[in-house]
């Protein structure tokens, strides 16, 4: 039976455990415990690659959390945790810790099922987001993720988004963007995910006439995408955490990246 829960550990949590390392901690059973927290968008794939381990290492213990991309930095620089997870790369300012590659992923543009439009251009996401224009007179609003957000970050840069009209809604976490969006029947809203995250429950729109797939990622022609990183300081790392690294980086842990529509690093 798999044994992995995922635990939200608080600041208060964290200091009571004592020092700012809350990395390589014994766990409950005697074994080691691996902490992680970031990207909501890297989230549910790092949950199942994760589970998985603890299911190949009983005396391993993982807990993950949330918060965003930001979090896991600012975590990872802190001492907080053995891993921050970021969809994005690092930024110049972010120093003490390295970024390390555990897959590649594109944002998609999603609408709800219901919705008419199926293509859109560059020119008009970037209408839309800054200044409220209709798409196609069909799309009239949107909602964007939380500041600190590397889904956001990277749609930004690569829409070259410079605003947000005023009130657009800014939203915590991908699950939330996409239940906005499928709740959303009149199908007039467009959000962001990850591309790996899509279902039948929202649309994902095509981008200057190309398909959003994971085939499109890998050649190149789609080019909404992004790398799914791992945050971490190379001289903190436990012998544990550095053997989940060579886990997920392994076929194995690779197997499951593709086997959730996302792309691999081998």
């Amino acid at each position: 039976m798999k044994k992995f829960v995922k635990v939200v550990m608080s600041a208060a949590v964290v200091a009571a455990i004592g020092g700012t390392m809350a990395a390589g901690l014994t766990a409950c059973n005697g074994g080691e415990e691996i902490t992680i927290s970031g990207s909501t968008s890297v989230q549910p794939l790092m949950e199942l690659l994760a589970g998985k381990y603890e299911e190949l290492h009983s005396d391993v213990s993982i807990t993950v959390s949330g918060g965003g991309s930001g979090v896991g930095v600012t975590d990872a620089q802190q001492g907080k945790v053995d891993f921050g997870m970021a969809s994005r790369d690092l930024k110049d300012d972010e120093t003490g810790v390295v970024a390390d590659k555990i897959a590649i992923d594109g944002i998609a543009l999603v609408v709800h099922p219901n919705c008419t439009v199926t293509n859109v251009t560059k020119a008009e996401v970037k209408a839309l987001y800054e200044d409220k224009t209709a798409i196609q007179g069909v799309i009239t609003q949107a909602e964007a993720r939380e500041d600190g957000s590397g889904t956001r970050d990277a749609f930004e840069e690569l829409i070259e988004v410079t605003k947000l009209y005023a009130n657009m809604p800014e939203i915590s976490s991908t699950g939330t963007v996409k239940a906005d969006i499928a709740a959303n029947t009149d199908g007039n809203m467009m959000g962001y995910i990850s591309l790996g995250s899509v279902d039948s429950t929202v649309k994902a729109l095509s981008y200057e006439g190309v398909v959003a797939s994971v085939e499109n990622v890998k050649n190149n022609t789609y080019k909404l995408s992004r790398n799914f990183n791992i945050i971490y300081k190379e001289d903190g790392l436990s012998d544990a955490a550095k053997a989940f690294i060579d886990f997920i980086k392994s076929e194995e842990g690779q197997k499951i990246v593709t086997d959730e529509g996302y792309i691999t690093i081998l």
